[in-house]
Protein backbone atom coordinates (compact mmCIF):
# COMPACT_ATOMS: atom_id res chain seq x y z
CA UNK A 1 0.00 0.00 0.00
CA UNK A 2 1.38 3.41 -0.99
CA UNK A 3 1.31 6.46 1.24
CA UNK A 4 -1.65 7.99 -0.62
CA UNK A 5 -3.76 4.81 -0.81
CA UNK A 6 -6.91 4.82 1.38
CA UNK A 7 -6.48 2.45 4.31
CA UNK A 8 -8.47 -0.77 4.57
CA UNK A 9 -10.74 -0.60 7.61
CA UNK A 10 -10.69 -4.34 8.35
CA UNK A 11 -7.33 -6.04 8.17
CA UNK A 12 -6.44 -9.36 6.58
CA UNK A 13 -5.87 -10.98 10.00
CA UNK A 14 -9.55 -10.60 10.87
CA UNK A 15 -10.78 -11.57 7.41
CA UNK A 16 -8.63 -14.70 7.40
CA UNK A 17 -9.54 -15.69 10.96
CA UNK A 18 -13.26 -15.65 10.13
CA UNK A 19 -12.79 -17.29 6.72
CA UNK A 20 -10.90 -20.24 8.20
CA UNK A 21 -13.88 -21.12 10.40
CA UNK A 22 -16.20 -21.66 7.42
CA UNK A 23 -15.32 -25.29 6.66
CA UNK A 24 -18.43 -26.57 8.48
CA UNK A 25 -20.85 -24.04 6.98
CA UNK A 26 -22.85 -25.24 3.99
CA UNK A 27 -22.40 -23.41 0.67
CA UNK A 28 -26.05 -22.36 0.53
CA UNK A 29 -25.79 -20.71 3.93
CA UNK A 30 -22.62 -18.81 2.95
CA UNK A 31 -24.34 -17.44 -0.16
CA UNK A 32 -27.44 -16.58 1.84
CA UNK A 33 -25.47 -14.59 4.46
CA UNK A 34 -23.65 -12.47 1.89
CA UNK A 35 -26.60 -11.89 -0.41
CA UNK A 36 -28.84 -10.89 2.50
CA UNK A 37 -26.49 -7.91 2.95
CA UNK A 38 -26.70 -6.98 -0.73
CA UNK A 39 -23.51 -8.60 -2.04
CA UNK A 40 -23.64 -10.16 -5.52
CA UNK A 41 -22.36 -13.66 -6.31
CA UNK A 42 -18.57 -13.39 -6.74
CA UNK A 43 -16.46 -14.68 -9.65
CA UNK A 44 -14.59 -17.91 -9.10
CA UNK A 45 -11.12 -17.70 -7.57
CA UNK A 46 -8.20 -20.06 -7.15
CA UNK A 47 -8.84 -22.39 -4.19
CA UNK A 48 -7.52 -21.17 -0.83
CA UNK A 49 -8.76 -24.26 0.99
CA UNK A 50 -11.91 -26.33 0.79
CA UNK A 51 -14.89 -25.32 -1.35
CA UNK A 52 -16.67 -23.53 1.49
CA UNK A 53 -13.63 -21.57 2.66
CA UNK A 54 -12.87 -20.62 -0.95
CA UNK A 55 -16.42 -19.36 -1.56
CA UNK A 56 -16.28 -17.23 1.58
CA UNK A 57 -12.92 -15.80 0.46
CA UNK A 58 -14.36 -14.99 -2.98
CA UNK A 59 -17.02 -12.84 -1.31
CA UNK A 60 -14.39 -11.22 0.92
CA UNK A 61 -12.33 -10.19 -2.09
CA UNK A 62 -15.15 -8.25 -3.73
CA UNK A 63 -15.70 -6.04 -0.67
CA UNK A 64 -14.30 -2.51 -0.81
CA UNK A 65 -12.67 -2.58 2.60
CA UNK A 66 -11.81 1.15 2.36
CA UNK A 67 -15.53 2.02 2.35
CA UNK A 68 -16.96 2.20 5.87
CA UNK A 69 -20.54 1.46 4.77
CA UNK A 70 -19.51 -1.56 2.68
CA UNK A 71 -17.12 -2.87 5.33
CA UNK A 72 -19.85 -2.62 7.98
CA UNK A 73 -22.22 -4.64 5.77
CA UNK A 74 -19.52 -7.30 5.43
CA UNK A 75 -18.98 -7.31 9.20
CA UNK A 76 -22.67 -8.10 9.67
CA UNK A 77 -22.04 -11.14 7.48
CA UNK A 78 -19.10 -12.03 9.73
CA UNK A 79 -21.40 -11.72 12.75
CA UNK A 80 -23.87 -14.20 11.23
CA UNK A 81 -21.03 -16.55 10.30
CA UNK A 82 -19.44 -16.49 13.76
CA UNK A 83 -22.81 -16.91 15.47
CA UNK A 84 -23.54 -20.01 13.37
CA UNK A 85 -20.09 -21.52 13.91
CA UNK A 86 -19.89 -21.00 17.66
CA UNK A 87 -23.44 -22.31 18.13
CA UNK A 88 -22.54 -25.40 16.09
CA UNK A 89 -19.45 -26.02 18.22
CA UNK A 90 -21.21 -25.48 21.55
CA UNK A 91 -20.54 -29.06 22.62
CA UNK A 92 -16.78 -28.91 21.97
CA UNK A 93 -15.70 -26.38 24.57
CA UNK A 94 -11.94 -26.73 24.06
CA UNK A 95 -12.04 -26.30 20.26
CA UNK A 96 -14.64 -23.53 20.50
CA UNK A 97 -12.67 -21.52 23.06
CA UNK A 98 -9.49 -21.80 21.02
CA UNK A 99 -11.32 -20.53 17.91
CA UNK A 100 -12.86 -17.66 19.86
CA UNK A 101 -9.46 -16.70 21.23
CA UNK A 102 -7.96 -16.68 17.71
CA UNK A 103 -10.72 -14.44 16.36
CA UNK A 104 -10.50 -12.02 19.27
CA UNK A 105 -6.71 -11.83 18.92
CA UNK A 106 -6.94 -11.09 15.18
CA UNK A 107 -9.62 -8.44 15.75
CA UNK A 108 -7.54 -6.76 18.46
CA UNK A 109 -4.37 -6.73 16.37
CA UNK A 110 -6.27 -5.09 13.50
CA UNK A 111 -7.38 -2.31 15.85
CA UNK A 112 -11.02 -3.38 15.83
CA UNK A 113 -13.52 -4.26 18.55
CA UNK A 114 -15.86 -7.23 18.96
CA UNK A 115 -18.87 -7.46 21.25
CA UNK A 116 -20.50 -10.41 23.01
CA UNK A 117 -22.83 -10.98 20.04
CA UNK A 118 -19.84 -11.37 17.64
CA UNK A 119 -20.35 -8.07 15.87
CA UNK A 120 -16.94 -6.65 14.88
CA UNK A 121 -16.89 -2.86 15.04
CA UNK A 122 -14.67 -0.34 13.27
CA UNK A 123 -13.66 2.43 15.70
CA UNK A 124 -14.75 5.90 14.66
CA UNK A 125 -12.32 7.31 12.12
CA UNK A 126 -11.94 10.69 10.49
CA UNK A 127 -12.74 10.09 6.84
CA UNK A 128 -13.20 12.02 3.60
CA UNK A 129 -14.50 10.97 0.20
CA UNK A 130 -11.76 8.68 -1.24
CA UNK A 131 -12.54 9.63 -4.84
CA UNK A 132 -12.09 13.34 -4.08
CA UNK A 133 -8.80 12.64 -2.33
CA UNK A 134 -7.66 10.54 -5.28
CA UNK A 135 -8.11 13.52 -7.62
CA UNK A 136 -5.49 15.59 -5.77
CA UNK A 137 -1.92 15.85 -7.01
CA UNK A 138 -0.61 15.47 -3.46
CA UNK A 139 -3.11 14.52 -0.73
CA UNK A 140 -0.38 13.41 1.71
CA UNK A 141 -0.86 16.26 4.21
CA UNK A 142 -4.61 15.66 4.34
CA UNK A 143 -4.20 11.89 4.71
CA UNK A 144 -1.69 12.43 7.51
CA UNK A 145 -4.15 14.77 9.23
CA UNK A 146 -6.91 12.17 8.98
CA UNK A 147 -4.66 9.52 10.50
CA UNK A 148 -3.76 11.78 13.41
CA UNK A 149 -7.40 12.62 14.02
CA UNK A 150 -8.39 8.97 13.94
CA UNK A 151 -5.70 8.18 16.53
CA UNK A 152 -7.00 10.98 18.76
CA UNK A 153 -10.61 9.74 18.70
CA UNK A 154 -12.22 9.44 21.15
CA UNK A 155 -9.68 9.36 23.96
CA UNK A 156 -7.93 12.72 23.42
CA UNK A 157 -10.48 15.51 22.80
CA UNK A 158 -7.85 18.28 23.03
CA UNK A 159 -5.75 16.67 20.32
CA UNK A 160 -8.84 16.02 18.19
CA UNK A 161 -9.91 19.67 18.41
CA UNK A 162 -6.45 20.92 17.51
CA UNK A 163 -6.12 18.35 14.74
CA UNK A 164 -9.51 19.24 13.28
CA UNK A 165 -8.36 22.82 12.76
CA UNK A 166 -5.11 21.61 11.20
CA UNK A 167 -7.05 19.36 8.81
CA UNK A 168 -9.09 22.33 7.59
CA UNK A 169 -5.91 24.37 7.23
CA UNK A 170 -4.20 21.66 5.15
CA UNK A 171 -7.31 21.23 2.99
CA UNK A 172 -7.51 24.98 2.34
CA UNK A 173 -3.83 25.17 1.38
CA UNK A 174 -4.03 22.15 -0.92
CA UNK A 175 -7.14 23.59 -2.57
CA UNK A 176 -5.55 26.96 -3.24
CA UNK A 177 -2.42 25.33 -4.67
CA UNK A 178 -4.56 23.04 -6.87
CA UNK A 179 -6.39 26.12 -8.24
CA UNK A 180 -3.20 27.95 -9.18
CA UNK A 181 -1.83 29.67 -6.08
CA UNK A 182 1.76 29.24 -4.96
CA UNK A 183 2.55 28.09 -1.44
CA UNK A 184 4.45 31.34 -0.81
CA UNK A 185 1.34 33.43 -1.58
CA UNK A 186 -0.92 31.74 0.99
CA UNK A 187 -2.01 33.58 4.16
CA UNK A 188 0.51 32.71 6.87
CA UNK A 189 -1.22 33.21 10.20
CA UNK A 190 -4.88 34.10 9.48
CA UNK A 191 -6.77 30.81 9.59
CA UNK A 192 -10.20 32.30 8.82
CA UNK A 193 -8.81 34.22 5.85
CA UNK A 194 -7.16 31.07 4.53
CA UNK A 195 -10.31 28.94 4.59
CA UNK A 196 -12.45 31.76 3.18
CA UNK A 197 -10.03 32.20 0.28
CA UNK A 198 -10.31 28.47 -0.45
CA UNK A 199 -14.11 28.75 -0.44
CA UNK A 200 -13.97 31.81 -2.69
CA UNK A 201 -11.60 30.08 -5.14
CA UNK A 202 -14.30 27.44 -5.66
CA UNK A 203 -17.20 29.92 -5.85
CA UNK A 204 -18.77 28.57 -2.67
CA UNK A 205 -21.11 31.46 -2.02
CA UNK A 206 -21.98 32.64 -5.53
CA UNK A 207 -23.97 35.73 -6.34
CA UNK A 208 -27.72 35.54 -5.97
CA UNK A 209 -29.78 35.47 -9.12
CA UNK A 210 -27.53 33.13 -11.09
CA UNK A 211 -29.31 30.11 -12.51
CA UNK A 212 -27.26 27.63 -10.47
CA UNK A 213 -28.25 25.36 -7.57
CA UNK A 214 -25.61 26.93 -5.32
CA UNK A 215 -27.18 30.37 -5.88
CA UNK A 216 -30.53 29.36 -4.39
CA UNK A 217 -31.24 30.78 -0.96
CA UNK A 218 -31.58 27.41 0.75
CA UNK A 219 -28.21 26.20 -0.54
CA UNK A 220 -26.58 29.56 0.18
CA UNK A 221 -27.67 29.24 3.81
CA UNK A 222 -26.03 25.83 4.03
CA UNK A 223 -22.84 27.06 2.34
CA UNK A 224 -22.69 30.10 4.60
CA UNK A 225 -23.06 27.83 7.62
CA UNK A 226 -20.16 25.73 6.39
CA UNK A 227 -18.00 28.86 6.16
CA UNK A 228 -18.85 29.72 9.77
CA UNK A 229 -17.35 26.40 10.88
CA UNK A 230 -13.89 27.93 10.48
CA UNK A 231 -14.62 30.72 12.93
CA UNK A 232 -16.20 28.42 15.49
CA UNK A 233 -13.49 25.79 15.25
CA UNK A 234 -10.69 28.37 15.54
CA UNK A 235 -12.24 29.76 18.74
CA UNK A 236 -12.89 26.24 20.09
CA UNK A 237 -9.27 25.26 19.45
CA UNK A 238 -7.93 28.47 21.06
CA UNK A 239 -9.84 27.65 24.25
CA UNK A 240 -9.64 23.86 24.40
CA UNK A 241 -7.46 22.37 21.66
CA UNK A 242 -3.78 21.59 21.33
CA UNK A 243 -1.47 24.13 19.75
CA UNK A 244 -1.39 26.58 22.66
CA UNK A 245 0.05 25.56 26.03
CA UNK A 246 -2.58 26.18 28.75
CA UNK A 247 -1.80 27.69 32.13
CA UNK A 248 -3.83 24.97 33.81
CA UNK A 249 -5.31 21.63 32.87
CA UNK A 250 -8.40 21.90 30.68
CA UNK A 251 -11.52 20.31 32.16
CA UNK A 252 -15.01 19.45 30.97
CA UNK A 253 -14.08 17.92 27.62
CA UNK A 254 -15.41 14.52 26.59
CA UNK A 255 -15.48 12.33 23.51
CA UNK A 256 -18.58 14.14 22.22
CA UNK A 257 -16.55 17.34 21.95
CA UNK A 258 -13.89 15.46 20.00
CA UNK A 259 -16.51 14.14 17.59
CA UNK A 260 -18.12 17.58 17.29
CA UNK A 261 -14.83 19.17 16.20
CA UNK A 262 -13.89 16.34 13.85
CA UNK A 263 -17.34 16.11 12.26
CA UNK A 264 -17.44 19.87 11.73
CA UNK A 265 -14.01 19.90 10.12
CA UNK A 266 -14.67 16.91 7.87
CA UNK A 267 -17.99 18.42 6.74
CA UNK A 268 -16.18 21.55 5.52
CA UNK A 269 -13.24 19.61 4.05
CA UNK A 270 -15.49 17.22 2.16
CA UNK A 271 -17.52 20.11 0.74
CA UNK A 272 -14.32 21.76 -0.46
CA UNK A 273 -12.68 18.63 -1.87
CA UNK A 274 -15.84 17.33 -3.56
CA UNK A 275 -16.31 20.71 -5.25
CA UNK A 276 -12.65 20.79 -6.25
CA UNK A 277 -12.96 17.31 -7.82
CA UNK A 278 -16.27 18.02 -9.60
CA UNK A 279 -15.54 18.31 -13.32
CA UNK A 280 -18.81 20.24 -13.81
CA UNK A 281 -18.38 22.68 -10.92
CA UNK A 282 -18.87 26.35 -11.97
CA UNK A 283 -15.45 27.38 -10.59
CA UNK A 284 -13.79 25.49 -13.44
CA UNK A 285 -15.35 27.66 -16.14
CA UNK A 286 -14.48 30.78 -14.12
CA UNK A 287 -10.85 29.67 -13.81
CA UNK A 288 -10.68 28.88 -17.54
CA UNK A 289 -12.12 32.25 -18.58
CA UNK A 290 -9.75 34.06 -16.22
CA UNK A 291 -6.67 32.31 -17.54
CA UNK A 292 -7.65 32.94 -21.17
CA UNK A 293 -7.76 36.69 -20.67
Amino acid sequence: MTENTPQELVGRRTRTAVRELMSDTVLRRITEMWESEGFSPPPEIEPVGGQRVTLFEAYIRQVDWTSRSEAERALRVFQDALTDVFALWAGDDQYRERAIMNVRRAVSRDGLEIDDEWLIRIPHRAELNPSSLASLKDPSAILQGLERLSAALPADPELAIGGAKELMESTAKVTLIETGRTEESLPKADFTKLVNEASDALGLLPEKGKDLPDSRQAVRQILNGARQIATGLAEFRNSFGTGHGPARRRTGLSDRHARLAVNAATLWCELILDTLADSQAPWRSTLSSGSSQ
